[in-house]
């Protein structure tokens, strides 16, 4: 905590560390990305709330952790060692919708028009998703329903 000055509320939000690494991937926080990165927050936040019967986190706190980790990119490094930490904590029931929101946040924007066929999602964001993949254990027939 102290090594990257997080703050205690700071790891409500570790879930949200995988779509904010997609969005960094390709060097620019684009407006389509952070679209779905704010409707994951809303998703996450009514969830935290719900499990506990409580409100977890304020609107002040998630926006405190929009403004560092997504309007502003984070070190590569500490994104790394944020991922680990999720890698371990997230609950089974939540990896699938982590990864499916990460597919949606590297197919949402380019950075490069015309792009090829196979270039909507570029090498460095799939080679994103293949870390946040393994590490998150995911299997492929447990990644979207038939």
């Amino acid at each position: 905590m102290a090594e990257f000055n997080l703050r205690p509320v700071d790891f409500y939000f570790l879930d949200l560390i995988p779509l904010i690494e997609i969005i960094w991937a390709d060097g620019e926080n684009q407006p389509g990305e952070l679209r779905i990165l704010y409707n994951f927050l809303i998703e996450h936040i009514a969830l935290l709330d719900r499990i506990a019967g409580i409100s977890v986190v304020s609107i002040e706190d998630a926006n405190a952790f929009l403004d560092r980790f997504a309007h502003n990119r984070p070190s590569a490094r500490l994104l790394k060692e944020l991922r680990s930490i999720v890698s371990k904590a997230v609950p089974t029931h939540r990896q699938s919708t982590i990864f499916e929101y990460c597919l949606d946040i590297a197919a949402a924007c380019t950075t490069q028009y015309p792009y090829g066929l196979r270039h909507r999602i570029i090498d460095e964001e799939k080679k994103l998703l293949m870390k946040i993949f393994a590490e998150l254990n995911i299997k492929p027939d447990t990644i979207l329903p038939d």
